[in-house]
């Protein structure tokens, strides 16, 4: 799977766990922690993460930081699906 392709999925699950606009461009560094993102909703979406590429995140990793924009969960993401 490529980059970008990684990118539009979470893009999307980003938008509908925040309850965006779907016309709405969410730039890769745009702070998501701006468009609603706490940590109840962060939850969510690693569920989802998890869910949609197979993969498991560290309790270690799950902090809101790390899934504060577009851009750190595709490297996230990547990381665990490239290794």
């Amino acid at each position: 799977m490529k980059r970008e392709e990684i990118e539009n999925q979470i893009k999307q699950k980003v938008i509908e766990i925040l309850e965006l606009d779907q016309n709405r461009n969410v730039e890769p560094q745009e702070d998501l922690i701006m468009l609603g993102l706490d940590s109840f909703k962060s939850v969510s979406l690693v569920v989802e993460l998890e869910m949609m590429f197979d993969i498991e995140f560290a309790d270690d990793e799950l902090l809101l930081q790390n899934y504060s924009s577009i851009e750190r969960i595709v490297d996230n993401v990547s990381n665990r699906l490239f290794v």
